[in-house]
């Protein structure tokens, strides 16, 4: 009995190992292979082979290939299975289901470390969750950091935007994404271009840090040197030391804020507007631009200038007023609160004023006071009318009164209810009154004044 149990034992074995020789040979019928449990993979397939390569121990396992770990599944055509290591190479119809994070991903090849849990993924990855799809053909998947990181090109899909770049990255636990180098944000009303990008997936905003263009679907273009923040649900954006560029206008402003859906923008801090088709610059403290209305406001230290042949006008005011209209007769600028106008040709201060684009021509409401060439003007509503970029007609209603300076320091005076003054040059050259007229006139060679 002694020298008969090891013959015994030594069958047993040989029987075990006989069996498993015929069953890995045969691989007619769909085989289970169970690894380790744990973290380790576990694998099935309809046939494998074993092999070593570069000195590593192998499986090569072919048809209906599934590993799974914890919560983690992997189909596939065909994998090498690498035991040592814990790792494993796919090909042909690569998928990964992630239970745990709710995301599938498809590829054409993939190598797999089941000790990090780290997937890479190469040509057609496709990757699934609930909040998006995202196209590469280079994707590093980390189960562990719970994130998603392609190069060499990729897009992104949700509900609302189409994000594109070279790089980016995916935090899929906090639903973040940072995109780099050529980044394209679309959706149905803008595209939206930088360098750099922060897209929360849950809120739908971005922000960026480098120069920022925005185009809207009717070709207007915002631009931002140093950033912006955008709410792509609402179409909303703020930028630093931004830019709006339209057929009509261009603002700029420390700051920049458009809303795409009311076609409004608003801009604070060192705020420039240009008036292309009029040749008008206001700049100011705040502006806010409504598209639709054709208004444009600006406010805080607003002051526009205007080049009239070879002189320029000065506006300045609280709040000044652009209104655009279809009609070019209705074009006007509305200036209130501490109003102060000059030029070459005249001077002035009132309350209010109305300025019509068409013609130059101006209007002075609420106690209006306006010098010219040693005269001075007053009444309650002054209109002056420009006639090829000089002053034609200056027109007075209600208590109008004008004096001038003399050249031996007499001051002529003339009031009325409403005149008419008519210059030659840049001087009022005579005077017609209307109503209640009275006049005192300084004649050189006389020491009598006549009324």
């Amino acid at each position: 009995m002694i020298r008969f149990a090891p013959k015994k034992k030594f069958e047993l074995k040989h029987t075990i190992k006989v069996t498993f020789v015929f069953l890995f040979l045969c691989g007619t019928s769909y085989l289970p292979l169970m690894a380790q449990m744990g973290d380790k993979l576990e694998y099935k397939a309809e046939s494998f082979v074993g092999g070593t390569k570069d000195g590593e121990s192998y499986k090569m396992l072919v048809g209906n290939v599934i590993f799974t770990q914890e919560k983690t599944i992997i189909y596939c055509d065909s994998a090498f299975f690498y035991d040592k290591t814990n790792s494993m190479e796919a090909f042909g119809h690569v998928k990964i289901e992630d239970l745990e994070d709710s995301v599938t991903i498809t590829s054409n090849r993939l190598l797999y470390k089941g000790n990090g849990r780290v997937a890479e993924l190469r040509g057609n990855v496709v990757y699934v969750d609930d909040s998006l799809s995202l196209y590469t053909d280079n994707l590093d998947y980390d189960m562990t950091n719970k994130s998603a990181t392609y190069f060499d090109g990729g897009k992104i899909i949700d509900d609302v935007n189409t994000l594109e770049s070279q790089r980016g990255n995916y935090d899929t636990e906090g639903k973040m994404m940072i995109f780099n180098d050529l980044v394209r944000l679309t959706n149905d009303d803008l595209m939206l271009e930088s360098d750099d990008l922060i897209y929360n997936i849950i809120t739908k905003k971005a922000r960026t840090d480098t120069r920022t263009i925005i185009t809207t679907k009717d070709g207007k273009k915002l631009i931002s040197e140093e950033g912006s923040e955008f709410d792509t649900a609402n179409n909303t954006s703020a930028f630093l030391v931004g830019e709006v560029d339209t057929d009509k206008y261009l603002l700029r402003g420390d700051e920049l804020f458009f809303n795409s859906k009311l076609r409004s923008y608003s801009a604070r801090g060192n705020v420039y507007v240009l008036a292309k088709e009029d040749n008008i610059i206001i700049t100011g403290d705040n502006a806010n631009f409504w598209e639709d209305m054709g208004i444009a406001k600006v406010y805080g230290n607003a002051l526009l200038k205007k080049l009239l042949n070879e002189d320029t006008l000065f506006l300045r005011a609280d709040t000044l007023v652009s209104i655009d209209d279809s009609l070019e007769i209705d074009k006007r600028l509305l200036a209130y609160n501490h109003v102060k106008i000059y030029n070459n040709d005249i001077q002035g201060k009132a309350d209010s004023l109305a300025y019509y684009l068409s013609d130059s021509s101006m209007t002075f409401y609420k106690d209006p006071i306006l010098w010219n060439e040693g005269s001075q003007i007053t009444a309650d509503t002054i209109h002056i009318i420009v006639n090829n970029g000089t002053i034609d007609q200056l027109r007075t209603s209600v208590n109008s009164f004008i004096i001038s300076e003399d050249s031996i320091k007499n001051y002529n005076q003339i009031k009325g209810r409403k005149m008419t003054a008519y210059f030659n040059g840049k001087a009022i050259d005579n005077v017609d009154v209307t109503g209640n007229g009275e006049s005192i006139y300084f004649v050189p060679d006389e020491k009598k004044s006549e009324c």
